[in-house]
C-alpha cells in the first residue's frame, strides 16, 4: 500500500464516518468531463491534475440521523464526501473549486498526493438569480498535511477532526463545524495555538488578516527599495500601524 493511500485512510478512519453513510463509488473522469458547461480550460485542468475520484460517503436523512437544513440561502439536504487523487499540486486549489462547482451538494474533499493529504471545503449558497444552482461563497482548505509536521497544533487539529466532535443539529451545522475546524487550523498557523471552540465564523477575520499580511509584505518590499529617507520613514510608520492591526486581529481569533 502506498503512503498516499495510508495517509488518506488514516485520516478518514480517524474521522469515523458512520458505516451507514458508506458509498464507495468510483466516479469516472468522463462523468465530469462530459459536462457541457465545462470550458476548454476546465477540461484541460481535469486532464492535467485529476488522477481519480471516489465518492466515499453520502450523508443524508436516509443514511445518518442528522436533519436537513434549508433557508433560501443554504440548501443542505445532503453532504458528499469524496477522495480525490491528484497528479501534482500546482493547480490543486483550482481543481477543488471546479469539483465543488460541479457537485450539486455541500462537499468534503480529501485530496491525496504522494505522502500528503489536504481537506477542502466550500461554503455553497443558493444562487439568488437561479435557485436551482449553488454558488461558492468561500473556499477553505487545510493545505498539505503530512507526517513531517511536528507542531502541536497540527496534532490538536487532527485529534479534533472527528465525526463525534462535529455538530449534529443539522447537515448545515455539521458542515459549518468542519469549516470552523479548518479556520481553527488556519488561525493556529498564525498564532501557534489550535482551537475550534469558537461559535462565531472566523472567516471574515482570517480574510482581513490575510489582506493585512499581504499589504505589510508589499510595504516592506517598498521600504527595501526606497532611497528617500522621508518616504522610508513614512512607510515604516504605515508598516508599524498594520502590524498593530494584525496583532489586534490575532488576539480575536
Amino acid at each position: 500500500m502506498n503512503t498516499e493511500s495510508t495517509l488518506a485512510e488514516q485520516l478518514l478512519q480517524a474521522f469515523g464516518f458512520p458505516k451507514s453513510t458508506e458509498l464507495g463509488v468510483k466516479v469516472p473522469k468522463k462523468t465530469i468531463t462530459d459536462n457541457t458547461s465545462l470550458t476548454t480550460n476546465d477540461k484541460q485542468l481535469l486532464k492535467d491534475v485529476l488522477k481519480s475520484l471516489v465518492w466515499l460517503y453520502t450523508m443524508k436523512p436516509e443514511t445518518v440521523n442528522i436533519p436537513v437544513f434549508t433557508d433560501g440561502v443554504h440548501d443542505y439536504k445532503e453532504v458528499a464526501v469524496l477522495h480525490v487523487k491528484v497528479k501534482d499540486n500546482i493547480k490543486t486549489k483550482q481543481l477543488c473549486k471546479l469539483l465543488h462547482q460541479q457537485i450539486p451538494y455541500p462537499t468534503v474533499l480529501f485530496v491525496g498526493l504522494d505522502n500528503s493529504v489536504c481537506v477542502s471545503l466550500a461554503d455553497k449558497r443558493v444562487n439568488q438569480v437561479d435557485h436551482s444552482k449553488l454558488t461558492i461563497e468561500h473556499q477553505y482548505d487545510t493545505g498539505w498535511l503530512n507526517a513531517n509536521f511536528k507542531e502541536q497544533f497540527y496534532s490538536d487539529f487532527l485529534s479534533d477532526l472527528k465525526f463525534e466532535a462535529c455538530s449534529l443539529i443539522s447537515l448545515y451545522d455539521f458542515y459549518f463545524s468542519l469549516i470552523q475546524k479548518l479556520n481553527g487550523l488556519e488561525a493556529a498557523i498564525k498564532t501557534g495555538k489550535y482551537s475550534s471552540s469558537s461559535e462565531k465564523d472566523l472567516t471574515p477575520l482570517l480574510v482581513e488578516l490575510d489582506q493585512l499580511e499581504a499589504k505589510l509584505k508589499t510595504i516592506r518590499n517598498r521600504i527595501k527599495k526606497e532611497t528617500q529617507m522621508n518616504l522610508k520613514m513614512r512607510l515604516n510608520l504605515e508598516a508599524r500601524k498594520i502590524k498593530q492591526e494584525i496583532s489586534v486581529i490575532q488576539s480575536r481569533i
